[in-house]
């Protein structure tokens, strides 16, 4: 199948503008740069695009090799980080995408046509705080706080958002890190934080910068280097009771 055969693409995934489903040909099979994957093309953006001008009825744009996944993929294989494809508009991979994460560039076009963007904590060697605000949860506070409780700060790092408002932290893990994966709440820094690392064996992931759920995007909003894991936050990790 050719990446460019859009109308196949979307056919084969079940999915089509990166999450919304599938329901016509109200799609535009484009690369605009004004108009991410996913979103609806406005007045001004569909008089600035040939294929929009030429379908205005196409308003939605949808690619199967699109930019902002790719430049979103790219900038994280350069901070370090090992990227798999994803399902279009979802969070699960298929099975043996540990083998598929990669921190060579030159292999995105292919492996990301049409797919969404994973972040393997393992083959990235990170550790990576999921800081969620659902409901009552505030992440973000609850980790600021223990810094600040510790007297201790919390350092710049890669870091990106996510559709609900959440933040992604991005961490490099020493050598010889088993810290696992646990989610629900459940972690020794608190209500509100998820813990993606290396783990004893195949290691946990993230949705990556690029991807599209619900219509809405996982994006970049901190593109500094991978911070080292802090001290105090990886020995209260490493030490928590299993």
């Amino acid at each position: 199948m050719s990446v460019r055969d859009v109308q196949a693409v979307i056919t084969a995934s079940g999915y089509a503008r990166h999450g919304r489903p599938y329901g016509g040909s109200s799609f535009c099979a484009c690369t605009c740069p004004k108009v991410a994957c996913g979103a609806v093309a406005s007045g001004s953006e569909r008089d600035d695009c040939p294929e929009h001008r030429l379908n205005p009825v196409q308003l939605w744009h949808w690619s199967a090799e699109c930019p902002q996944v790719l430049a979103a993929a790219r900038t994280a294989v350069g901070r370090g980080l090992a990227v798999f494809p994803l399902p279009i508009g979802g969070r699960v991979p298929v099975r043996g995408w540990q083998r598929q994460a990669t921190l060579l560039p030159e292999l995105l076009p292919e492996l990301l046509a049409g797919r969404g963007v994973g972040i393997g904590c393992r083959a990235s060697h990170v550790v990576a705080l999921d800081l969620d605000v659902h409901g009552d949860d505030d992440g973000p506070g609850v980790l600021a706080a223990l810094a600040d409780r510790l007297g201790k700060e919390v350092p710049e790092t890669f870091t990106v958002a996510t559709p609900s408002g959440g933040r992604h932290l991005y961490f490099r893990a020493p050598m010889g890190c088993t810290i696992g994966s646990v989610s629900g709440g459940r972690t020794a820094l608190g209500p509100g934080i998820d813990v993606r690392g290396p783990g004893r064996r195949s290691g946990g992931y993230l949705v990556g910068p690029g991807s599209i759920v619900g219509g809405l995007p996982y994006s970049i909003v901190r593109d500094v280097p991978v911070a080292p894991l802090p001290d105090w936050i990886a020995d209260r990790l490493q030490n928590a009771p299993r």
